[in-house]
């Protein structure tokens, strides 16, 4: 189950959700925050109010992934993250059309 305080960040907070088989509870919140986004051990997900629509997303795949490691009981890696985000972005994209300019794969 997903709960967010905005709508727009849903339809890829599920796309993720359902990519990386995810189980647990994940609650996404937007505030005002010092960097672009933050995963605690128990799922919830906290997104800069502040960025773009397109570093929001962004972020929130990256946010995911550290949601999927603690699900596995692992701790959050940063390079795992950093791989897989664009991955998730660019093809959570690639279902939509309000979403534009492409990462560059790495």
């Amino acid at each position: 189950m997903i709960y967010s305080n905005k709508e727009e960040l849903l339809n890829c907070a599920m796309f993720c959700y359902n990519k990386l088989r995810l189980t647990s509870e994940v609650i996404i919140t937007e505030k005002s925050l010092d960097v672009n986004g933050y995963c605690y051990e128990d799922g919830s997900i906290e997104i800069n109010e502040e960025l773009t629509l397109n570093d929001r997303l962004l972020t929130l795949c990256h946010e995911f992934v550290h949601c999927a490691q603690y699900e596995r009981g692992a701790t959050a890696c940063e390079k795992e993250a950093y791989k897989l985000e664009g991955e998730l972005y660019n093809e959570y994209k690639s279902t939509i059309h309000n979403v534009v300019d492409e990462l560059p794969h790495a």
